[in-house]
């Protein structure tokens, strides 16, 4: 299995969007940063590039805006590897932040086993759900507070036993302020990997990225600034 060395120019790393959201921005496996963008679908344009997905029906919430196109890099994983996705306001600052306090809401990591990591659009059935989390009761916070406290970084285990091969691996935040007024906030992107595995497990529930989730769902539609909250909180999406 040959993985390609070259890593892509991307633009947007030399700017800074002035309304900066989030965008993930690198890929850590087992503590290694892989670099700025490496093996990472990035948007192209600079100005809008930690902006939200623009709207749930679209083919940019499986890896992000420009995300049908895939990049020259293909990370390697092992079975059971911690990776850690690191959220940014600007994606050429980690000094900045991660995303602004005002964004609560639960994060998400979704796998998808390809034919080819770099050729493969990402739309369309075939993800499963490996871990998420929403508001934490006991500590009194969502996940994106704890992102922010962990300086913008989400870190999950690739599970024991899966297929080997290419995957898309692909982590969610969902900013709940504006949910209540219908305009629910996803922030998504895609890693590219090769995950080393002797296991022979697949999901037999997969779901459809777009589609999975829509508009005046609970979970898309929940009130976070209501006291008290209508708790406990309905994550979106599958199952883990």
């Amino acid at each position: 299995m040959k993985i390609s060395s070259v890593v892509p120019v991307l633009a947007l790393m030399a700017a800074q969007s002035v309304n900066a959201h989030t965008l993930f921005s690198e890929l850590y496996v087992d503590g290694a940063a892989q670099g700025d963008g490496t093996c990472i679908r990035m948007p192209s344009d600079p100005n809008t590039a930690t902006d939200p997905i623009p709207s749930l029906d679209s083919s940019d919430m499986a890896c992000g805006v420009n995300g049908t196109t895939g990049v020259a890099r293909v990370c390697s994983v092992d079975s059971g590897s911690t990776l850690s996705f690191e959220y940014r306001d600007w994606p050429d600052n980690p000094s900045i932040g991660s995303i602004d306090i005002s964004h609560k809401g639960p994060c998400a990591v979704y796998l998808k086993k390809v034919d080819s990591a770099i050729n493969d659009q990402g739309t369309g059935n075939g993800w499963f759900k490996i871990w998420d989390e929403g508001y934490d009761e006991s500590a009194g916070k969502w996940c994106t507070e704890k992102l922010i406290a962990n300086n913008g970084h989400l870190s999950v285990n690739m599970p024991n036993g899966l297929q080997g091969g290419y995957y898309l691996v692909r982590p969610e935040l969902l900013a709940l302020h504006n949910a209540d007024k219908g305009d629910p906030q996803f922030y998504v992107g895609c890693a590219q990997v090769w995950l080393n595995s002797t296991g022979t497990q697949l999901p037999q529930e997969t779901v459809s990225i777009p589609g999975y989730v829509d508009y005046n769902q609970p979970s898309t539609s929940f009130n976070i600034w209501n006291e008290p909250m209508a708790l406990p909180y309905p994550i979106p999406g599958p199952a883990v």
